[in-house]
């Protein structure tokens, strides 16, 4: 048994507060930690604003039910009753082309017969099944992947929105392997995308299984009163533990263990989780090992601005009777998409009225953002209100603007992890949290922090010699 450590977490985002709630968790008495926060507020880029019977999230909405470790954390901060299942009503999901929306459906029958793709398109998808597997194993983007397989026409209409919707990137830069494993194993283990589904729902079949080959979907859930509702759980049950406008400038080498710097002083630790942006993490590691700090500072960024509009129901023509719509870059619009924000979850809105969450920005129009809330707020409008038919402008705006979004993981992302990976072991008892490294998602952060945890429960008990 090892004496009590002293554990610094920077940043209290999602990421650094559930590693802080884990270790606490795992290791007890046994350590004391401490969280610094630059900025006052706490949550990275969760927050929720609750005006005029509104709840307008301002960045992620919800996390898919399917991860056990998310449920049973949220189990153990005593959140299992908050928990707020997505509406049935928001399943449709539809893509705007041609100056219309279409609906995607999964049934081929239906998909067929919708007029999202042109009928060579649809043909080019069959002939998935004929495309040989790639031969090597160098790095390939999404784009280039997709339309090898299925064909342009498909990556442009129906892949490119879906990349810009979750990561706010350009599928034609992002790395299929980093950012969609799954995929990549399908056409690798199984031969191609059509041979992978046909096997799996096999396998599915005579074992009993639920899923398609990339597992289960999972349902889009939130907590009631927006997603904030987590952070302000784990404000209350780590709160003294952070050290809230103290930013952390510089880590170096101390007497066995860590020196930490910050804007209010200087602090000893036996271990340090960054839990921040990359290129955060970077600067905090420039005096440490440069090297790192160079591989952290080549992970971008997009910028986002996140348009949440609230109008009258009777006021829209169109039926609001989905989960929302993406937009191809082809298309030619500002917006990539938009968010039936109030069908999803119904108490986001008061009654009679809709919540939109209208995105602009991503890494093809990084820019858009320099416009202002102002000139942000009527680009969306005009553009929500053509495709929707809505004939007054919103009785409720917020608009969020993000600079430094969402990391993207471009062509290399994995060889650039493995290589700060092994740089950190090296060091040993600096820890990487976040979604810049293995996942950008909400499960993606916690599983991230949990097995951080657990390395440094490992070490405290004496079941590890190190990271």
């Amino acid at each position: 048994m090892k004496g009590k450590a002293k554990i610094a977490i920077v940043g209290a985002g999602i990421s650094g507060l559930s590693a802080g709630f884990f270790i606490r968790k795992l290791v007890g008495d046994r350590a004391a930690i401490t969280i610094f926060e630059r900025e006052n507020r706490l949550g990275g880029t969760i927050g929720t604003s609750r005006e005029n019977g509104y709840l307008a999230d301002w960045g992620p909405n919800g996390f898919l039910d399917r991860e056990p470790l998310t449920l049973e954390f949220v189990n153990d901060i005593e959140l299992h009753d908050k928990l707020y299942p997505s509406n049935q009503k928001s399943e449709k999901r539809f893509i705007y082309r041609g100056k219309r929306l279409h609906e995607i459906s999964a049934n081929p029958m239906k998909f067929l017969a919708s007029g999202l793709l042109s009928m060579r398109g649809k043909l080019r998808i069959g002939m998935e099944i004929f495309v040989p597997r790639k031969k090597n194993d160098d790095d390939e983007s999404i784009f280039r992947f997709v339309e090898r397989r299925i064909g342009r026409e498909a990556a442009e209409i129906l892949i490119d929105p879906m990349v810009s919707g979750i990561y706010g990137g350009d599928a034609e830069k992002l790395s299929l392997g980093a950012c969609f494993p799954v995929m990549e194993n399908m056409e690798k283990e199984y031969g191609g995308l059509i041979k992978a589904m046909f096997k799996k729902a096999r396998e599915n079949r005579k074992s009993g299984k639920k899923g398609g080959p990339a597992g289960p979907s999972g349902h889009l859930t939130s907590f009631r009163g927006g997603l904030f509702t987590l952070i302000e759980r784990l404000e209350n049950i780590l709160g003294t533990s952070i050290h809230r406008e103290e930013k952390v400038v510089s880590i170096s080498k101390g007497n066995g263990n860590y020196r930490l710097n910050t804007s209010a002083g200087s602090y000893d630790f036996d271990h340090i989780i960054i839990a921040t942006q990359s290129f955060v993490a970077g600067s905090i590691l420039m005096e440490l090992d440069r090297e790192t700090a160079g591989l952290l500072g080549k992970i971008p960024y997009s910028n986002l601005a996140v348009c949440c509009q609230g109008y009258r129901l009777e006021d829209i023509s169109r039926p609001v009777d989905g989960f929302g719509f993406l937009v191809p870059h082809n298309q030619n619009l500002y917006i990539l998409g938009s968010i039936w924000t109030s069908v999803i979850f119904p108490e986001q809105a008061p009654e009679g009225f809709v919540l939109f969450r209208t995105m602009l920005g991503g890494a093809k129009d990084n820019k858009i953002i320099d416009r202002g809330e102002k000139a942000l707020g009527e680009l969306a409008h005009n553009q929500l209100a053509t495709i929707m038919g809505i004939k007054k402008p919103p009785s409720f705006q917020k608009i969020i603007i993000w600079k430094e979004a969402i990391p993207q993981y471009t062509l290399g992302h994995r060889e650039r992890l493995q290589r700060i990976e092994a740089n950190l072991a090296k060091l040993g008892s600096l820890y990487l949290a976040g979604n810049a490294y293995t996942g950008i998602g909400l499960n993606d952060a916690i599983k991230r922090s949990f097995y951080i945890a657990e390395t440094i429960a490992a070490v405290q008990t004496g079941n590890s010699s190190g990271n």
